[in-house]
């Protein structure tokens, strides 16, 4: 609970932020306030206590106390049956909280409950933060969650380690031994030698954290110590209370072990972190702040995937136990020498936490030649991939100095044949597994954009997947024209898919495995100017020449006439291009000069041979 009650209080602080006259009330369980003490962005602490949940009659009365103060706005940001009913009888002019299935009549905004990280913040935390989003705050949203001691209480952690004789030469490490239940527990000889580690390696003072009622179990890790690493370790340091514990947390320079409440305070101080997950506990969710050097965690799921995947998420807790007994310190080690090297040898930057976009599995690529018109807004466009790979076939306008201008984008000259192959370069030029392929006229949405960040990481994942797109008309959206329904494969895994060589324009994807659909649509700028335009469609149709010049075409007075004309038709009237008005005319009538550019080219072709 106190995890969950520090990660939404970002939500109270961000509030004050962008309203500082309003008034921020925040409803949390009882137990949970220490955490919440002396945060200047609430204004009244709401406590629902025990008798709340096992008396009806209390709740009621609790519920009637919220409607009586009359909200404006209540956040829910726990979306489950007790929040519900006070949200329902609330009164509030506007409710948030998360879309799921059942309950969406309850809100005004109902925001999509994101199943993937986008940012090293993790889930717990972009999850609150997407609450905020209707509100359209004109704020810089700030997304660490904070703790607040004051200047009484750091004195009196300072004398409780003067008289426990701690050493202050020396840093300290908060050791977080035990978890909030077994299954959140990393096996305790395992433990064990982690301290030993951390003892035998460095001159700390070793700092255990464990509720009295947990002492055999902390005595059994001690007992499993070194000598060297137990003169080290001050066993009976603990505070009166959760004030106390912040307080002394505030003390230290990082913290080790299990993760849960003592972690999430640790971090809303600034103090590094190496946390020691579950098997059944979702890294992405909790694994907040990730940099590899002052916040790092480990999952059995990062060293021997096939054990975590072989269960249901359900059985995942009941087979806990033998999980976590495959999970032995030696996988690792390294990360760990490394974190504490990082923040006990180095000089680490407090409070550096930063954030930055999640390592996806994903290379971007996009073929150019003379693109200087949309180069640069489409490689800002793809800056989510964890690599972009521009094949250009030797521009002559400012295409290679635009790109080169892009740090992340790699350049790489390749003579163009037809766009098969050039194609099928890039994907051999890819060093992830999953490919982006975007033309340098097309571009994103938000809401696409998340979609393929989330597509990319599911397990479950088609081979393929098709983009329905927006064709656009300079700047106007051409809604028919043969447009409507136009889609087309732009991402897939590399090992999974490969264009046929025989098609040299209008690429065909040859994908092995299953085929999906994204939702939301890629925004096509094909037409900025009826010159270019045209001689995109001429281009089109000399490369279709050579399709059936290799096929053994031999045109006629239907391919020269009639098949032109059935183009321009099909797309004006059946493909309701009347609809679009002058566009419409443009559009079908130079689909169809392709056809019979085609057709010229081929005659011209077969009478040279």
């Amino acid at each position: 609970m106190i995890g969950d009650v520090l990660v939404s209080s970002i939500i109270c602080n961000n509030l004050k932020k962008a309203y500082p006259q309003a008034r921020i009330d925040y409803l949390v369980y009882e137990s949970t306030t220490p955490v919440l003490e002396g945060n200047p962005n609430i204004d009244r602490i709401i406590l629902f206590k025990k008798k709340h949940r096992k008396n009806n009659l209390a709740f009621l009365k609790l519920a009637w106390q919220i409607r009586r103060e009359q909200y404006d706005l209540v956040i829910d940001a726990y979306s489950k049956l007790e929040s519900w009913l006070f949200v329902f009888l609330s009164g509030a002019k506007r409710k948030i909280s998360y879309k799921k299935p059942g309950r969406s009549f309850l809100y005004t905004d109902n925001l999509p409950f994101t199943a993937y990280p986008k940012t090293n913040l993790g889930l717990a935390i972009e999850r609150r933060l997407s609450l905020l989003k209707p509100l359209d705050l004109d704020i810089e949203i700030d997304p660490l969650p904070k703790l607040f001691v004051t200047e009484d209480e750091n004195k009196l952690a300072q004398k409780l380690m003067a008289e426990h004789g701690v050493n202050a030469h020396r840093k300290t490490v908060m050791i977080s031994l035990i978890g909030s239940e077994p299954s959140k527990t990393y096996p305790l000889e395992y433990m064990a030698q982690i301290v030993n580690y951390i003892g035998e390696q460095f001159e700390v003072n070793l700092l255990f954290n464990y509720f009295p009622k947990q002492i055999d179990q902390a005595k059994k890790v001690y007992d499993l110590c070194s000598e060297q690493t137990k003169s080290k370790i001050y066993f009976d340091l603990l505070g009166p209370d959760l004030r106390s514990f912040i307080a002394l947390m505030n003390q230290c320079n990082l913290i080790v072990g299990n993760d849960g409440g003592a972690i999430n305070i640790a971090k809303s101080l600034g103090k590094s972190s190496f946390i020691i997950f579950s098997p059944w506990i979702e890294k992405k969710i909790w694994a907040t702040f990730e940099d590899g050097s002052r916040q790092i965690s480990v999952h059995l799921n990062d060293f021997k995937p096939d054990l975590i995947r072989q269960y249901s998420e359900k059985e995942l807790k009941t087979n806990t136990p033998e999980l976590y007994q495959q999970f032995k310190p030696e996988l690792f080690l390294g990360q760990f020498d490394g974190f504490l090297k990082d923040n006990l040898v180095a000089q680490a930057a407090e409070n550096a936490l930063t954030i930055t976009p999640i390592k996806l599995p994903l290379s971007a690529l996009i073929i150019t030649f003379n693109e200087e018109k949309h180069i640069k807004a489409v490689l800002e466009d793809i800056d989510f991939a964890d690599e972009i790979i521009v094949i250009d076939s030797f521009s002559t306008d400012k295409t290679v100095a635009l790109v080169q201008e892009f740090p992340k984008a790699k350049l790489i000259q390749n003579k163009f044949v037809d766009y098969s192959s050039q194609r099928n370069f890039a994907i051999e030029c890819a060093q992830n597994p999953w490919i982006l392929f975007i033309d340098a006229d097309e571009r994103f949405t938000d809401k696409l954009r998340e979609e393929v960040i989330e597509t990319v990481q599911k397990p479950d994942a088609c081979s393929a997947y098709l983009f329905y797109r927006i064709f656009y008309f300079k700047d106007e959206h051409l809604h028919f024209s043969g447009w409507q329904t136009d889609k087309i494969f732009r991402l897939f895994q590399k090992d999974k898919a490969r264009y046929v060589t025989e098609r040299l324009v209008h690429e065909k994807l040859k994908v092995v495995g299953s085929i999906g659909k994204l939702k939301h649509k890629l925004i096509h700028y094909s037409y900025t100017d009826y010159e270019s335009y045209k001689d995109k469609m001429v281009n089109y149709g000399k490369l279709k020449a050579k399709e059936e010049m290799a096929k053994g075409v031999q045109p006629n007075f239907f391919h020269f006439y009639l098949h032109p004309a059935y183009k321009f038709l099909y797309q004006y009237l059946v493909r309701l291009g009347f609809l679009d008005g002058q566009k419409g005319i443009i559009i079908c009538y130079l689909n169809a000069l392709s056809v019979a550019v085609r057709y010229r080219e081929l005659k011209k072709m077969r009478s040279k041979k």
